[in-house]
């Protein structure tokens, strides 16, 4: 799609009919970016592309990162995001039964992923990850009574789910399963390979935003082409000038999608333009490698480790945790960690030795509790009311003389 297609499915929005009033059009390097400001504080109608009555449904950020921001999709937009999928290295089809765990609240993966398998006449299950209906647990007894084909989620509910699993006595892989897709964190070459070597099936990977919605997928080598005709990215550096391929830059996202179109997005995330011809995958367009949001990377000791990089750290330890975090302060770094057992303080110094010599500065560690390891087995928290309540029938006590 050439520059003048994004541009004009841009002016279709009363928001950039605002932003490019008086703004020369003809330079594509000279059009303001569009930010995460920008978004935040427009009207929720402004963003949109299309008619109201052309909309399909409404999705919102999930605000971790500032005020939520608004994200409309019309009816094309879903037949969209489904052939993002229906044309990946996942082959998608009619003898697949795909357990949804993307929440269903105002995020878009869930949808995604439903029209998938509406158009590719594959079974779905939902259950939901916000939903106090499907905790862990019974998620795990869902997965052994149905056998899906294809597990969809968050990435840390990829590894927290197999740890609950364990807990349960089941064994990796379940029957029938063929795939892991992810979406809606970053995962690593080497984080991908861990959560491959948990669950024992494939993995791949959805890249996208809820203002963006789905882009791209991996190929079957790891790697995020850039074959989405609909959308144009960019890698620029802090003066927004494009830097040179293999160079990392910020993000610039255009794309034509009807219900919120984006002119040159400049989303706060870190990525490198890549070669693509010599992907084994046979596909010849350029390659994108995802190294996280910019408030992610980690300034201290004159050095600087971005998300990718953290991650590429943290799972090739030779003792991977349950679940971590990284706390920051001016003066320290700590990785807090967790372990299903707690570990003793000789597995906890080597992991200080190993996570210090990679990053390349001094890090502290303490084991914590991040998830109450109980709470993983939790039953469903909710049910349907109950208009009638009975009180248990007591028999009489027998007297026996």
């Amino acid at each position: 799609m050439n520059n003048q297609l994004f541009i004009e499915a841009a002016m279709r929005s009363k928001l950039y009919q605002k932003k490019l009033k008086n703004i020369e059009l003809d330079d594509w390097n000279r059009i303001p970016f569009t930010t995460k400001d920008d978004l935040r504080k427009a009207d929720t109608f402004d963003v949109l592309g299309v008619p109201l009555h052309q909309v399909a449904t409404y999705h919102e950020t999930s605000g971790t990162t500032g005020t939520p921001t608004p994200s409309w999709y019309s009816h094309k937009d879903h037949e969209l995001g489904a052939q993002v999928v229906l044309q990946s290295s996942l082959k998608l089809n009619e003898q697949d039964v795909v357990l949804n765990r993307f929440p269903f609240a105002l995020a878009i993966p869930s949808f995604i992923v439903y029209d998938a398998c509406q158009k590719a006449g594959a079974g779905h299950i939902g259950v939901d990850k916000a939903s106090m209906v499907t905790p862990d647990r019974r998620v795990i007894e869902i997965i052994n009574r149905t056998n899906p084909t294809i597990l969809t989620m968050l990435p840390s509910e990829a590894e927290k789910l197999y740890h609950v699993g364990l807990l349960m006595g089941v064994r990796f892989p379940t029957k029938g399963l063929r795939a892991l897709l992810l979406a809606g964190e970053l995962v690593s070459t080497a984080r991908k390979k861990y959560i491959e070597n948990l669950w024992g099936v494939p993995v791949h990977l959805l890249f996208g935003s809820t203002e963006t919605g789905g882009l791209f997928m991996t190929c079957e080598h790891g790697h995020y082409h850039l074959d989405n005709p609909n959308v144009k990215i960019e890698a620029v550096d802090e003066k927004g000038r494009p830097v040179e391929k293999g160079t990392k830059g910020n993000c610039v996202i255009s794309s034509s999608r009807e219900g919120m179109p984006l002119l040159r997005y400049y989303n706060q995330d870190i990525i490198q333009l890549m070669d693509g011809s010599h992907c084994q995958c046979k596909k010849t367009e350029p390659i994108m490698i995802h190294y996280g949001r910019k408030e992610d990377v980690i300034e201290y000791q004159n050095k600087s480790v971005n998300f990718y990089e953290l991650q590429e750290a943290v799972y090739t330890l030779h003792e991977v945790p349950f679940m971590w975090k990284i706390k920051t302060s001016i003066n320290r770094v700590q990785f807090l960690c967790q372990f299903i057992e707690p570990v003793g303080t000789a597995i906890l110094a080597a992991i200080q030795r190993e996570l210090s010599e990679k990053l390349g500065f001094d890090i502290e560690i303490q084991q914590t509790d991040i998830i109450p390891i109980d709470k993983l087995m939790d039953k469903p928290a909710y049910g349907k009311y109950a208009y009638i309540e009975r009180e248990p029938i007591h028999e009489p006590e027998l007297i026996v003389k």
